[in-house]
């Protein structure tokens, strides 16, 4: 949605997207079934928001999320042991969405104009 906002054929009457968290995601289509023409250039520009995308190791369509990722400048990435579903988290993983939530929340200040953390 971020690139397809970008290029001005969605989301248009809303603020930017800001930030992307993506659990079991993949392009519009994938390989199976094709690019849509709406999203056709929803991916022609690396889009520059911070994700977080949550991909599962048995998930039958792993390489589409997989794919994904390269459509996003420094996505955060956390693999999970189950499939295609919202995962339990882990120690290591629950830290790595906190950090997210910190760097969200800091922007968010950031724009607001406040100088510390409420």
């Amino acid at each position: 949605m971020p690139g397809m906002q970008a290029q001005g054929v969605a989301l248009g009457k809303v603020d930017k997207i800001k930030f992307l968290i993506v659990i079991s995601g993949g392009k519009f289509g994938g390989k199976k079934f094709g690019m849509p023409e709406l999203a056709k250039d929803a991916y022609s520009k690396i889009i520059d928001i911070p994700s977080l995308h949550f991909i599962g190791e048995t998930d039958k369509a792993k390489p589409e999320h997989i794919a994904m990722l390269e459509a996003f400048k420094d996505p955060v990435v956390i693999f999970h042991p189950e499939g295609h579903t919202v995962p339990k988290l882990d120690d290591k993983s629950l830290e790595t969405v906190l950090g997210f939530i910190d760097t969200i929340q800091r922007m968010i200040y950031n724009v607001l104009g406040f100088t510390s953390q409420m």
